[in-house]
């Protein structure tokens, strides 16, 4: 679903960017000579074209209408794609008696600080995303290179995922897991 979606995205980007830019491609080309110097003085819009916009009163407000129309399509589609599907409050119960939510920031980062200090771990960083009632773990791991990443993958299949989901107190968290190997060793400060 998400990669229909992340490929329509893109061709609808590209197309969207493609013909304004060829339209003032042409149009430049057009300005500076490139299909002769008469076409170069010749007016963009034809005389029946420009008759009719002088005659008719409602032509060019119902151009700028499609303009500011396109425009706001325009806004809302990047406001679409910037927005994150990371879920301010997470849902644990909710009945008769009330909702129980609690903050999700606190959550990832607390499990982002615990898989930081595995020895073969340099960095981790964690985030909820999705439905408040259903979330799901991002997990990106940064490894030291010559850690074991069975017995780190172990580690974090058996240990960390499933305290996060106890402390929540969610049924389920599936969770994906990104690993990135360093290199170099791992520099800790000694006091």
């Amino acid at each position: 679903m998400r990669t229909r979606s992340g490929m329509g995205n893109r061709v609808g980007l590209a197309l969207a960017g493609l013909v304004p830019l060829a339209a003032g491609g042409l149009a430049l080309a057009r300005a500076l000579g490139a299909f002769g110097d008469t076409a170069a003085r010749r007016p963009v819009l034809d005389p029946g074209t420009r008759s009719f916009a002088a005659a008719t009163p409602w032509f060019w407000p119902v151009v700028a209408a499609v303009g500011v129309v396109v425009a706001l399509i325009g806004l809302a589609w990047l406001l679409a794609l910037l927005r994150v599907d990371r879920p301010r409050r997470l849902r644990l119960e909710s009945g008769t008696s009330g909702v129980t939510e609690v903050d999700a920031h606190p959550a990832s980062e607390a499990l982002a600080e615990q898989v930081s200090a595995y020895p073969e771990v340099r960095r981790a960083r964690a985030a909820l995303r999705g439905p408040s009632d259903d979330p799901h773990l991002d997990l990106g791991v940064s490894a030291v290179e010559p850690a074991d990443l069975g017995a780190l993958v172990t580690r974090l299949h058996d240990e960390a995922v499933p305290n996060l989901r106890s402390t929540l107190g969610l049924r389920r968290l599936p969770a994906m897991v990104r690993l990135n190997l360093t290199g170099g060793r791992r520099t800790r400060a000694v006091h």
